[in-house]
């Protein structure tokens, strides 16, 4: 079904406002026609959105070096590129990542999309727990250290290399690094993390792949067959992610959910032992390992792999010392972060970088244009897998980042040295293809490899 195409089916998920194909099929193409309008001006920041034959990396450029640090795009949103303002964004309590009364404007959005857009949550993902609060995403990072942070992604270390080796042994001589390889190996480690059942596991792979356009879509509208793929998956990961979480609290186990569930009823969080409420927070880092961790790690290794194959001088220095993997996977987050772009709202007035920010309006950081900022980094567009960490890359001061960057560290850092010591002459077969209308990801629909010269 192409954006054109509707019907007068509805959405019947709970919680959800239930709209018609036909009306969000409208809804789409208004906020999409707006990006288009926008972009005709050629600002950067529309453009990025618009996500079609532009060039990311001059968009990136282009917003970093605009006249000033902290300006509003034809697009409504206030956007940076540069690194200390972007730390600074990023850092500000004041700042949300979705609207207080996002309900009632999700209403307005839908009825009257062409006289007042609401161009900063097209597609609203409460349901996802992409639109939490900061407090939320900081008790759920907590509750989940013991599994997800970094001192324990290390005692998963031999489960990630049987999971890359077992999906490197199914690679042909030729293969598709997305399809074949970078997600499967992620979908499939993240499924281990929840303890998802064999029987359930193609379930959870089907969701997966089709909310890896999860945070694309609250930016970027997308197709409407795409757009209702997502919402379905939104319910269908739910419901898999509940009977999880039930189950665990009959019979907990040493898996991620437990872990989260131990924590929220003995008060280890930090907010008391309330046995709904850690069941609610085990729900949520549940459903947002499908919609954003696989979707990250994937993305990560996709970045590195491609990075690493385009600079071959890197890719043949990290064959003479494979230990540089950790640096070849720094380098990637700061050089091609997988994601690329951070929404906030202003909770209440305020000023940033000289501006007067009122309440309610978008703050954009543009992750990649501050990674490559020359007043931090030297020759930022150069990758370098042995450029000194610690300078400060911004890919993992998001809240869904941060809470995901232990394990898709993990999962590129093993990807990088299976691949590496199974393929060495592993080469593109041809250019990598992109998904259209995926700013915040830059999703990789393509990327076909070969594994010898």
């Amino acid at each position: 079904m192409t954006d054109t195409e509707t019907d007068e089916t509805t959405t019947t998920a709970p919680e959800q406002i239930q709209q018609t194909d036909s009306e969000l099929g409208r809804h789409l193409l208004t906020a999409r026609g707006f990006h288009w309008i926008y972009g005709t001006s050629g600002d950067p920041y529309a453009l990025t959105l618009r996500a079609e034959s532009d060039d990311p990396v001059v968009l990136a450029r282009r917003i970093r070096e605009a006249e000033t640090p902290l300006w509003q795009s034809a697009a409504g949103a206030w956007v940076t590129g540069r690194h200390s303002v972007a730390a600074e964004v990023l850092a500000d309590p004041r700042l949300s990542l979705r609207h207080a009364d996002l309900p009632g404007l999700q209403r307005h959005v839908f009825s009257d999309a062409w006289s007042n857009p609401l161009l900063c949550h097209i597609v609203p993902l409460d349901r996802a727990f992409l639109h939490a609060s900061a407090t939320d995403h900081a008790r759920w990072e907590r509750s989940a250290a013991p599994v997800l942070g970094g001192a324990a992604a290390d005692g998963h270390r031999k489960h990630a290399e049987r999971v890359h080796q077992e999906t490197a042994d199914r690679l042909g001589a030729s293969f598709d690094l997305m399809a074949d390889y970078s997600r499967p190996a992620a979908t499939e480690a993240a499924a281990a993390l929840l303890g998802v059942p064999d029987a359930q596991r193609e379930r959870f792979a089907h969701a997966c792949r089709a909310l890896g356009v999860a945070l694309d879509a609250a930016l970027c509208p997308q197709p409407l067959a795409v757009t209702r793929r997502l919402t379905e998956a939104v319910e269908d990961v739910r419901a898999l992610v509940a009977d999880l979480v039930a189950a665990r609290r009959a019979e907990p186990g040493d898996d991620l959910l437990s872990t989260v569930l131990r924590a929220g009823s003995d008060g280890t969080d930090g907010i008391g032992g309330s046995t709904a409420s850690a069941a609610e927070d085990a729900l949520a880092v549940g459903v947002l390992t499908a919609a954003v961790g696989v979707e990250f790690a994937a993305g990560l290794v996709n970045n590195a792999v491609e990075a690493l194959l385009t600079h071959p001088r890197q890719w043949a220095l990290l064959g003479e010392n494979p230990e540089l993997v950790a640096g070849a996977v720094e380098e990637t987050l700061r050089h091609a972060p997988p994601v690329r772009l951070e929404s906030r709202i202003a909770a209440e007035d305020l000023t940033l970088a000289g501006q007067d920010i009122p309440a309610g309006a978008q703050v954009v950081v543009h992750v990649g244009a501050a990674n490559r900022d020359p007043g931090v980094f030297l020759a930022p567009d150069h990758f370098d897998l042995t450029r000194p960490t610690g300078q400060g890359q911004l890919a993992l001061t998001g809240p869904h980042t941060s809470l995901f960057g232990a394990f898709a560290r993990l999962q590129a850092e093993t990807a990088l040295r299976t691949l590496r010591e199974r393929h060495p002459q592993l080469a593109p077969a041809d250019g990598v293809q992109r998904r259209m209308r995926s700013p915040v990801l830059g999703g990789v629909l393509r990327f076909t490899l070969t594994t010898s010269a």
